[in-house]
Order: C-alpha cells, then structure tokens, then sequence
C-alpha cells in the first residue's frame, strides 16, 4: 500500500478524523460530520480490517437521520470500533456509544447524557404537523428498539426515559448501570 501524503492526513483531520491514529471525532451530528466520519472509517478499514478504530464521542446531538447513518455503518464494518464519550453525548449520540464493541464503550468520570422523546425533534403545521408526530414516534420505537439492542435494560426502560417533553440526563455511573457502556475512562 503506499503512504498516504501528510496534505491528505492533514485534511482528513480537519474533519474530525485522524487516519493515521485510527480515531474518528464525533461533534454535531449532521451531514457533514457524519460524513466525513463514514468516510474515514471506510478508509482506515481498507487499510486494516482487523486493528480497532477509536470513536471519541462528545456532541449535543443533531439529526437523527445522520446518527443512524452512522450506526448503520458502524455495523456494517469488520473492525471492532471502540466508543469513548466525554464532555456530553446526548440526544442522539448515545446510541453510538452503546454500538461499539461490547467490553469496549467507555465513558468519562464526567460526562452528560441525555436521551428526549424524539417527537419533539419535529415542526411544523396542520397536516403536516400529525405526519411529523407519526413520524416522530417511530424515530423514538426505533431509536429505544436500538439502544435496548446494545443495553441490559429492555425496550420499555428507553421509552420511559424519553418521555414526552422531558430531557433525561444521566451519568457514567448510569450509562454503566443502563449497559449502554463498560467501562469508566480514567487513563492517565
């Protein structure tokens, strides 16, 4: 294989992605972030199919369309992706957590979680307004069938967390307690 230039590296991670290291860094989650992290992943898996990538974790969340984009590819790769949170990981961004590998999510000493009812991500009038609610509740089943899928706790713990019109923050201690996560960071 020959060496990738230090101009491509460097682009690469400008985007949130550090090929050489195998490290991707996940902020907003939106098109472009989500993007580039796809992209880097797919490349780094070209270059070794067996050597873990690490995926750093600390994002508000964003749009759940490109969350699940993310973790359709996380799923789809042949190397282990190992998941650490800090700062915050909410929204959204805790199901990437909970999709890395088992015995591999770890969560800093001090990180915000926080899981919402997915209905309230959507706007509008009228019709339009009855569609986006439907739709909302079926983001909000998928997204609990998920996380429940990667977690010691069932479909119906998530959706309580959720509940309408309520923000459920959580923390490391919880995150392990809920499975979404293995272990406490504390490298030094």
């Amino acid at each position: 294989m020959s060496k990738l230039s230090d101009e491509w590296v460097d682009a690469y991670f400008d985007h949130g992605v550090d090929v050489e290291n195998r490290r991707v860094f996940i902020g907003e989650i939106d098109e472009e972030t989500i993007g580039a992290a796809i992209k880097g992943l797919y490349l780094m898996e070209t270059m070794d199919r067996e050597t873990p990538c690490e995926m750093f974790i600390s994002s508000y969340g964003g749009s759940i369309y490109d969350a699940l984009a993310l973790y359709d590819i996380m799923n789809t790769m042949n190397c282990p992706i190992h998941t650490f949170a800090y700062g915050k990981c909410m929204s959204a961004a805790p199901l990437l957590l909970a999709a890395g590998e088992p015995g591999h999510r770890w969560v800093a000493p001090h990180v915000a979680l926080m899981t919402h009812d997915w209905i309230d991500e959507m706007s509008g009038k009228g019709a339009e307004l009855a569609a986006g609610v439907k739709h909302g509740e079926d983001l909000g089943r998928m997204w609990n069938r998920l996380i429940a899928g990667h977690s010691t706790k069932d479909f119906a713990f998530w959706q309580r967390l959720g509940k309408k019109n309520a923000d459920y923050y959580f923390t490391a201690d919880d995150a392990l307690e809920y499975g979404i996560a293995d272990q406490i960071w504390m490298e030094k």
